[in-house]
């Protein structure tokens, strides 16, 4: 993997082709209104239908793709975070997401973040770069874990989620069923998998899914509400940072599209966290990850 893919997946929605110039991000619009996602109905989660199920929960994700939410970039790392840590266990590679984020995170362009990191670099790609590009990323993984055990079973996985991005005509693909896959609520009586077209693995896919987006959707507005209140010059770029990813570091949102200093960085995100609507993930004295 370059350093320009590396360079685009620090922050893949401002992701830029291989030779152009950076460009500024244009400035975050905190007054616009928020999406409001509302959970699903109970007779959704309570159907014993999984192909109902399933349909009715991927159809309320289809409807949070299209409205494309401020967070929606959040909510496509936090989906890639999931599935590169279940991934990681059908691997035999066994990275938390707290494992992932700190191998991404902690190593700078160039650096080596070690196997499970370069699955989730390749998984964040996956999620970042459109349905033109998937096929290369893919391809890419497949290099990446040739002769692990389970290296057909993951490609497997990679592609019900293509295949269902594509029938629904998503921009991008999201990790939905490779999310979910080691869950042991979905194993058979003797202890098996189930395949990964099998409606009952698409119906809790979509259903977790949905619930991390009215998480990241109720956490979003009192993050923007508490921001806007802030004195940046930054016209919103620090917080569009955050709300483009799982996680960030300070020292990443500086330059042109972030806020002007390391110690300006720093105060942006200690203070949205004292006031609760920033979530401290590490807590080293040198080093922090933040995220709503």
């Amino acid at each position: 993997m370059d350093s320009q893919d590396v360079n685009a997946q620090d922050n893949p929605q401002n992701a830029v082709r291989k030779g152009s110039k950076a460009k500024r991000s244009a400035p975050l619009d905190l007054s616009a209104n928020p999406l409001n996602v509302q959970p699903l109905p109970r007779w959704v989660l309570a159907s014993d239908d999984p192909i109902f199920a399933g349909g009715a929960a991927a159809l309320a994700v289809d409807q949070i793709i299209r409205a494309e939410p401020l967070w929606l970039g959040g909510w496509r790392m936090r989906q890639a975070l999931a599935g590169a840590a279940a991934l990681s266990k059908l691997l035999r590679l066994n990275a938390a997401e707290a494992d992932l984020r700190d191998a991404h995170c902690l190593t700078r362009i160039g650096d080596d973040p070690g196997p499970a990191g370069r699955v989730y670099r390749i998984l964040r790609q996956f999620s970042a770069r459109p349905l033109r590009l998937s096929e290369d990323c893919l391809a890419q993984l497949a290099r990446e874990i040739k002769g692990a055990a389970a290296a057909e079973e993951v490609l497997a996985l990679l592609r019900q989620d293509l295949l269902l991005a594509k029938k629904l005509h998503w921009p991008t693909p999201v990790l939905l069923v490779a999310t979910v896959i080691t869950d042991p609520t979905l194993r058979s009586p003797t202890g098996a998998r189930p395949a990964a077209d099998q409606p009952s693995v698409l119906a809790k896919a979509s259903i977790a899914a949905h619930a991390s987006a009215v998480t990241l959707d109720r956490r979003s507005q009192a993050l923007r509400q508490t921001a806007a209140l802030l004195r940046t010059r930054d016209d919103g770029k620090g917080l569009a940072q955050i709300l483009s990813d799982d996680c960030v570091a300070p020292w990443r949102m500086i330059g042109l599209n972030g806020l002007g200093s390391d110690r300006a960085a720093r105060r942006f995100c200690e203070t949205l966290a004292g006031q609760g609507v920033l979530r401290l993930l590490t807590n080293r004295p040198t080093f922090r990850l933040y995220g709503i």
